[in-house]
């Protein structure tokens, strides 16, 4: 390799190439936007779980730096990630609709697979790489001057990620520069990222068989009943609870929110929570009408009313943080005492 120069002698020698890059930098930067933001949008589309999705430009140092490492002498030919965007995501079984998104929603110049390529003696655990134009389906003004342009989408799970990030702070970026026994921790580490890749994917599918059975179990009551409180349970007891009476929705993340206020030690199977909800009933027609002349319009859902049930039933609980203080009032002006006590019928 040639020796490396500055930045300002590599501009004192090559003000042309310099000028080129300067004058579509700003361009380099709007298409990664761009493909960032259509990709944020698609993936929900898919049901496909992500952690991230990122982009960034190539800078004037680094695109000085990859001329001189790979020696380029057409670089604007040659160079592929001007533009880059990273996509983290969390099941490994996603990576194929992941692909085939991208492939629906661009035009794609070149797959390179950075995770199948590497030798079983070689350490490291890759990514999957696509080189993509924008296409035909995206016309107009907004994309004239973007059209042309390529842009490196990288698509990697968190713990590809995780060892990517390791992997650019490790000394050794060659392969024969390692020492065997080092060569060997880093093998064995990064089979144990992809095997953990694995249990992720394991733990998912075994997660959704379990949901599966807990709604075949719903249709028998008694049985149903008679489940531990758990996350999944709860949300099937608030479905099948509420499937009649109230057609409404769970919020994201209420449930949990909701969850963790509930004592363990009290409240240990499905049929405590239906108890509370019978029991709950004879004051929560008369909150209800008291918030309502009184107070505001609710964003309700399934889970918001099953939490005023347990704050009316439930003297201990109002006393935890976050209890809305209208619900509060209403339940002192109207003197409920509540129950602290395990609930029974």
């Amino acid at each position: 390799m040639k020796n490396k120069i500055s930045v300002d002698k590599y501009w004192e020698e090559n003000p042309l190439i310099i000028k080129e890059f300067l004058d579509r930098q700003n361009n380099f930067l709007l298409l990664c936007q761009e493909i960032s933001y259509i990709l944020k949008k698609e993936l929900p589309k898919k049901d496909i779980d992500f952690s991230s999705v990122t982009y960034r430009a190539k800078t004037l140092k680094s695109f000085i730096e990859k001329i001189q490492r790979k020696e380029y002498d057409k670089p604007f030919e040659q160079i592929t990630d001007f533009s880059g965007v990273r996509i983290v995501f969390l099941y490994i079984k996603d990576y194929k609709n992941i692909e085939k998104l991208i492939r629906n929603t661009f035009q794609v110049i070149e797959k390179v697979d950075k995770l199948n390529e590497k030798e079983v003696d070689q350490f490291g655990y890759g990514a999957i790489h696509f080189i993509v134009k924008l296409g035909k389906k995206y016309q107009g003004a907004r994309y004239d001057d973007l059209k042309n342009l390529v842009c490196e989408i990288q698509v990697r799970t968190i713990l590809q990620d995780a060892w990517a990030i390791i992997d650019h702070h490790l000394v050794y970026k060659n392969e024969d520069d390692v020492p065997s026994h080092l060569k060997r921790k880093l093998n064995s580490l990064a089979g144990l990222f992809e095997t953990a890749d694995d249990q992720f994917q394991s733990i998912k599918e075994e997660r959704a068989s379990y949901i599966k059975e807990i709604k075949e179990i719903s249709n028998t009551p008694n049985k149903f009943l008679e489940l531990d409180i758990n996350l999944d349970t709860f949300i099937e007891f608030l479905d099948w609870k509420y499937k009649d009476s109230i057609p409404l929705k769970n919020f994201k993340n209420q449930p949990e929110m909701i969850l963790k206020d509930i004592d363990k030690r009290r409240y240990r199977t499905l049929n405590d929570l239906n108890n509370v909800y019978i029991l709950s009933e004879k004051y929560y027609n008369n909150v209800i009408k008291y918030l309502t002349e009184n107070e505001r319009e609710f964003n309700w859902s399934k889970t918001l009313d099953f939490a005023l049930r347990l704050v009316i039933y439930d003297k201990d609980i109002r006393k935890k943080p976050g209890v809305p203080r209208d619900w509060l009032k209403a339940i002192n002006i109207l003197k409920i005492q509540g129950n602290s006590k395990r609930p029974k019928i």
